[in-house]
């Protein structure tokens, strides 16, 4: 049977009232105690490869990269990390590519009040992007996690 690419972006966008609800903070504390860095390096490369090939080099992380320059934003404010929801968090990811990736600045000019399944796919993907790229950063440094306020194992590490 074939993989529905569809089926988790719409799961997502179903469940969006719950996600309203849902801190942050443990969606990247369930990848950070769940993943290794080769699975966080193929799942950001499936996401990114859902995008046109010129917005795919805007999504190629370093440190140059206006995106994630801002994005790196959250690294630095405990305060978001308590407060933020996945939606929010996913609200904000989109915010950040309007300003920084053109093809989100063309067509994400407000949030859709009706989704079609493409723009569905397009956001779960770029929240898919940020969260692994988050997620892998986490992985990598005890500092974060503790603005964060996630564990990495039993204890706070």
């Amino acid at each position: 049977m074939k993989n529905d690419i569809n089926k988790a972006p719409n799961g997502f966008f179903e469940n969006w009232i719950n996600l309203k609800k849902m801190p942050y903070r443990e969606v990247i504390e369930k990848f950070v105690k769940k993943s290794n860095e080769q699975k966080v390096l193929l799942a950001y490369q499936f996401e990114v490869e859902s995008f046109p090939k010129n917005t795919q080099k805007e999504l190629t992380i370093s440190e140059e990269n206006p995106f994630y320059f801002e994005l790196g934003n959250v690294f630095k404010d405990s305060k978001w990390w308590e407060e933020v929801s996945v939606v929010d968090a996913m609200l904000y990811f989109l915010s950040v590519a309007k300003l920084r990736i053109p093809y989100f600045t063309k067509n994400y000019q407000s949030f859709p009040k009706k989704l079609t399944q493409k723009q569905k796919n397009e956001m779960f993907s770029l929240y898919q992007i940020c969260t692994v790229y988050i997620s892998w950063n986490a992985m990598r440094e005890k500092k974060l996690r503790k603005i964060m306020g996630i564990k990495k194992g039993i204890f706070l590490t």
